[in-house]
């Protein structure tokens, strides 16, 4: 198969190329190629297919156990099946379905079921697991039930993953917990990425683990102690320190336009990937809904939060939408988007067989129109979603 004549994100820049490719890679990549098989990319944008590197569900289901679904419904391997089914839609060919803090059995429950439906090959590739918890500082939880975090052992982990380690992607710590070296030490020699996340530990404290192995934040601001210009926190010792990656939100409303662009400045746009958060809650149509852990919550204007306290309960705006906001709300332009999105998700995490449109790469691609609107999703070259309104 073909696609032709498409603005190609490629190397930071929108190139006017051809992409050949078969189900297995990316063949060749340039001008007047041909293939039985074409596609017509003409006006629209073609990236790899998307990494979100931090997702819980969406589409009112969980990818892990969840006690207090307001749905009613009891979690099982289904939910997972139709999270995958759905995320190509938007554009998102591989996904880190992300636990939080979760018992031993609900822990294995989950990863038992993302290994095996993977093997199905359902829709978007569960190819890396990622747990947000539960080695995090249980004073800084934010929505995370702190009676359910842990202090980070080889043993528990080993437990947590049902003693597999092969397919563990991130996993996050707060660095002031007892054992965190010996712990984080071990784990990123596994070739786990440590993820700086929910924590009041000190800038000196960032750059100690940062020696430990650990290499990148969960979601950047939230979940942090806010700056403050007499102490020497988390946040700036995550800025200064080049060796550390970030996941970031880029709808405008979890994180300030100003705070994105500002860190974004500082340390280079390369530093930074998107990911979307996006919680079961993505697909309730707003209003007040009863939480059996959280009481009443609030789904109003692509934001969820509790009623009492305003907490934030994660993300509800998928992948292209996010994209588009990242542009129209947070004013990055058109090019700064296609980096945080496309290509900087597997730079950041040392992916490489996936996530770029490079020869020998996987033949995952997303096409779009400029404002974002999915028209073509491929997975393993084979179409697996197109838009019923697309004119390409």
């Amino acid at each position: 198969m073909m696609i032709r004549n498409a603005n190609v994100f490629i190397n930071n820049q929108f190139e006017k190329v051809d992409v050949r490719f078969d189900e297995q890679a990316i063949l060749e990549i340039g001008t007047d190629l041909t293939d039985e098989q074409v596609i017509d990319g003409s006006g629209m944008y073609l990236y790899p297919g998307f990494v979100d590197t931090h997702m819980h569900g969406g589409f009112r289901h969980n990818f892990f156990p969840h006690a207090y679904d307001e749905t009613g419904q009891f979690w099982n391997e289904e939910d997972v099946r139709l999270i995958l089914k759905k995320l190509p839609e938007y554009g998102v060919t591989s996904v880190m379905p992300t636990l939080n803090s979760l018992s031993i059995p609900d822990s294995q429950r989950a990863v038992r079921a993302i290994r095996k439906i993977r093997k199905e090959k359902a829709g978007s590739d569960p190819f890396k697991i990622h747990f947000e918890g539960p080695y995090i500082n249980p004073a800084r939880s934010a929505s995370i039930d702190p009676s359910l975090c842990a202090l980070p052992t080889q043993e528990h982990t080993l437990e947590m993953v049902d003693h597999d380690l092969s397919d563990i992607g991130i996993i996050c710590l707060a660095p002031e917990l007892p054992n965190a070296k010996e712990w984080c030490e071990w784990i990123t020699g596994q070739g786990v990425h440590v993820e700086f996340g929910y924590t009041l530990c000190s800038a000196d404290q960032v750059n100690e683990c940062s020696k430990w192995g650990a290499d990148t934040t969960t979601h950047f601001f939230n979940g942090f102690e806010a700056m403050h210009q007499r102490k020497e926190g988390c946040i700036v010792g995550c800025l200064l320190n080049e060796k550390i990656t970030h996941q970031i939100t880029c709808d405008g409303m979890v994180v300030s336009p100003s705070w994105i662009r500002l860190a974004i400045k500082l340390k280079g746009i390369d530093h930074f990937y998107g990911m979307t958060d996006l919680v079961h809650f993505h697909g309730l149509k707003e209003g007040e809904y009863e939480n059996d852990h959280f009481g009443p919550v609030i789904v109003k204007n692509n934001f969820i939060k509790t009623k009492k306290e305003g907490l934030i309960l994660g993300g509800i705006i998928p992948w292209n939408m996010i994209m588009k906001r990242a542009r129209d709300v947070v004013g990055l332009s058109f090019e700064e988007v296609a980096r945080l999105y496309a290509e900087n998700p597997c730079r950041c995490l040392g992916i490489h067989d996936r996530g770029k449109i490079e020869i020998g790469r996987k033949s995952d691609f997303c096409l779009m129109d400029h404002d974002y609107n999915v028209l073509y999703t491929i997975i393993d070259g084979r179409i697996v979603y197109e838009n019923p309104h697309s004119s390409v």
